[in-house]
């Protein structure tokens, strides 16, 4: 089983790369036009990152968790897509993929700041076990066009800032 990780997570990191290589780093342009590709919070919710998106296919991402950050490598595409989340931080954290389309200070939340995850306007996508410090985990998402949020969720991280929006374009 070692070596079939090793092989899977070795077949990952050259799909990876090479998509990287031909699709280019994000641009970003502020204002946003009418078809932005990236959707920033307000500035008074934490300070996300924003993620390009792309309409072709995708054979594996990575996102890297870390305090207070969601750190997406590349575009997020429509369809199906492997990802590899990794924890690069000090303490566990968890990567939850939420459909809506609210802007994140308008999440449920309970008095903590915490998401409800069954909440109104929201729609759970995706969940996976909390990740410690050094490990990761796969997952493989089949995401429709929309707006997302990657998050964690652990207590007090949303509220420190911890989530990106992705808008996937069709």
């Amino acid at each position: 089983m070692s070596r079939l990780h090793s092989v899977l997570v070795a077949v990952a990191l050259v799909l990876t790369v090479a998509g990287c290589a031909t699709a280019g780093p994000p641009t970003w342009t502020f204002p946003p036009p009418a078809a932005a590709v990236s959707t920033p919070a307000p500035a008074a919710s934490p300070s996300p990152s924003a993620v390009a998106v792309s309409a072709s296919p995708s054979a594996g991402q990575t996102i890297d968790l870390s305090e207070w950050k969601v750190v997406i490598a590349g575009t997020v595409v429509a369809g199906k897509s492997g990802f590899t989340i990794a924890n690069h931080g000090t303490v566990p954290h968890e990567l939850l993929v939420f459909k809506s389309d609210l802007d994140p200070s308008a999440y449920p939340t309970d008095a903590s700041g915490h998401i409800n995850e069954t909440g109104p306007g929201i729609t759970l996508v995706s969940d996976g076990d909390n990740i410690d410090p050094g490990g990761s985990q796969t997952r493989t998402l089949d995401l429709a066009p929309g707006k997302y949020l990657f998050v964690c969720n652990i207590p007090g991280h949303f509220k420190q800032g911890m989530f990106t929006v992705v808008t996937v374009a069709p």
